[in-house]
């Protein structure tokens, strides 16, 4: 049986599936954000504002957590579906990216649900009888929860960030991805990497950079992991 046609009968449908889980990811946290605008609002970026309104908009978070926490799979599947196809022509770039990629998404999805850490304290803080010295205290728990919640997504962001030039590199050297994938992925990946040193020497929003590049990332990537397949079926 020839490379190709082992490719075609056995990863074809894993590789659609991936390409698949790749862009609905992105769509999944590009809807979130949309949700978060609409009915959160951006006053709640402000953690006293947000326990302040906490229960009005508790079902919201937990939506935004779990809808978080399913792209983060989707992204994995997606991964290891990028080394399938990319292993014959750059194997030792594509493997590496594969474990950049899944242990930044690993650690991005084990922040995905602060809110269980949350809902008990803003239960404590909304309580009959809490004094103001007692929410005080719960004020300063929240940013410790919180800043928790940010020390992964910078970590998650920086080894996602590695794992897309790694697969980007991998790209180059593949006639169903090409050089154009190829360098929007490095490009990306850049962003995303400067995004992440930038929040590690002093963490900010600008590590959202580095969010929007992975979702763009798995997005190109994702639609060409597609293309990639129907490629290898038409050669097999």
């Amino acid at each position: 049986m020839s490379a190709e046609s082992y490719l075609s009968d056995q990863n074809l449908s894993a590789l659609r599936w991936g390409g698949w889980a790749g862009m609905l990811g992105s769509f999944i946290l590009l809807f979130v954000f949309g949700f978060l605008a609409v009915l959160v609002g951006l006053d709640t970026l402000d953690i006293e504002a947000e326990i302040l309104r906490y229960p009005d908009i508790r079902a919201a978070r937990v939506i935004e957590n779990t809808l978080y926490l399913a792209a983060t799979a989707l992204w994995m599947v997606h991964a290891v579906t990028l080394l399938i196809s990319l292993r014959r022509t750059a194997l030792a770039p594509a493997l590496a990216g594969c474990v950049f990629m899944g242990l930044g998404l690993v650690i991005l999805a084990t922040g995905a649900i602060p809110h269980t850490m949350t809902d008990p304290v803003a239960d404590l803080y909304h309580a009959p009888g809490a004094t103001p010295e007692g929410q005080a205290v719960l004020v300063s728990i929240w940013h410790a929860i919180q800043g928790i919640v940010d020390t992964l997504v910078i970590t998650g962001i920086a080894l996602t960030s590695v794992g897309m030039g790694f697969l980007s590199v991998a790209m180059l050297r593949s006639p169903g991805y090409g050089a154009w994938t190829g360098t929007v992925g490095i490009l990306l990946a850049v962003a995303g990497t400067g995004s992440a040193i930038m929040s590690l020497i002093d963490p900010s929003d600008i590590i959202a950079v580095g969010v929007f590049a992975l979702i763009f990332f798995q997005i190109a990537a994702g639609w060409k992991t597609l293309r990639f397949a129907g490629f290898s079926a038409g050669t097999a």
